[in-house]
């Protein structure tokens, strides 16, 4: 058996572990900072993003997620089969699993594809609200939905090309201006196909939004959404939104998680009675959309001066010149 390097609690978990020889584990970095950031479940995957290299032969399912939830002290939730609930993990199953310098989550990928149901499908994982990761069969995970709205009006929306002009009715001028002409009366311009248009553009959007939701069907758990026969989730089109109810994981393959913690991190420090605050978890993951630098051009002096390019001086006016000469 290979020396283990774990802390004392993750050395415990090893003693609990059935059979003939406990798991031989190589490496593991699991120890680190346990701050919260104020998303239940950006804390609970920073636990899981740790690296280890661990090997486990013929051990029972229960034992090994046991001790992967003890040492990284994450809260994991594994739905077993029991009086209630035919279709769960059967506790008591014998895998074999090996990782080498991997993230804990992708053991647990690994245990959960190996650890099948009989009945319910494979496995996988999703997060609860309150950061507890589920872990267990499709069949059971999809009793938990919540409801959701994508906009994808900027998925639809197209480039008019104006091909389509108003045409001039010259018989209904020429009219007009022989009748001693006004400022009222008709216009010469005429536009038939407006209204038609018009209602085909929408009719063109409405097939291009259930085409897209035709390809989430085909592509994010195919066999899981109802209109493909599952008991996953739903998925509707309204108004420029996709409208979905479906379970945590059909989301996660939709549109990923906003939270998926990085490695920069967030430090506060006190100087001179100042509080000084470098933000990197949070910010790492945010965008501000709509500003750029753009060099501007003003008159000094009777000449124009600009800004230059961002991150430039600029250039300056010839009396600011005269004046740097003195200086």
């Amino acid at each position: 058996m290979k020396a283990s390097r774990f802390a004392p609690l993750a050395a415990l978990s090893l003693c609990l572990l059935a059979g003939a020889a406990t798991p031989a584990v190589a490496q593991s970095n699991t120890g680190g900072t346990t701050a919260r950031t104020g998303v239940p479940q950006r804390d609970t995957m920073r636990l899981l993003m740790r690296r280890m290299t661990v090997e486990f032969t013929e051990k029972r399912l229960e034992d090994i997620l046991t001790f992967i939830k003890e040492s990284t002290n994450a809260d994991i939730e594994p739905y077993w089969v029991d009086d209630r609930h035919a279709e769960g993990l059967d506790k008591d199953k014998v895998i074999s699993v090996k990782v080498e310098n991997a993230t804990i989550l992708s053991l647990i990928e690994k245990v959960l594809d190996r650890a099948a149901p009989e009945t319910g499908g494979e496995a996988t994982w999703q997060m609860s609200e309150s950061g507890t990761l589920q872990c267990g069969p499709r069949a059971r995970l999809n009793k938990h939905r919540r409801i959701e709205i994508y906009d994808i009006n900027d998925l639809l929306m197209e480039v008019p090309d104006y091909r389509e002009v108003p045409q001039i009715d010259l018989q209904q001028a020429l009219q007009a201006s022989q009748g001693g002409g006004g400022g009222g009366g008709q216009s010469p311009f005429r536009n038939d196909q407006g209204n038609q248009n018009q209602n085909q553009r929408q009719q063109e959007r409405q097939e291009q939004a259930e085409e897209l939701a035709t390809l989430i069907r085909d592509l994010v758990e195919p066999d899981q959404w109802t209109e493909n026969g599952g008991t996953g989730g739903s998925i509707k089109y309204y108004k420029g939104t996709l409208i979905v109810n479906a379970p945590d994981y059909m989301h996660r393959g939709i549109n990923g998680y906003r939270w998926w913690p990085t490695k920069q991190t967030v430090a506060m420090k006190t100087t001179e009675g100042r509080r000084y605050v470098t933000l990197g978890v949070d910010a790492g993951i945010s965008t501000v959309d709509g500003f750029a630098q753009q060099p501007v051009t003003a008159v000094v002096g009777g000449q124009p001066v600009s800004s230059g390019p961002p991150g430039g001086g600029g250039q300056k006016s010839p009396a600011n010149k005269e004046g740097d000469r003195k200086r």
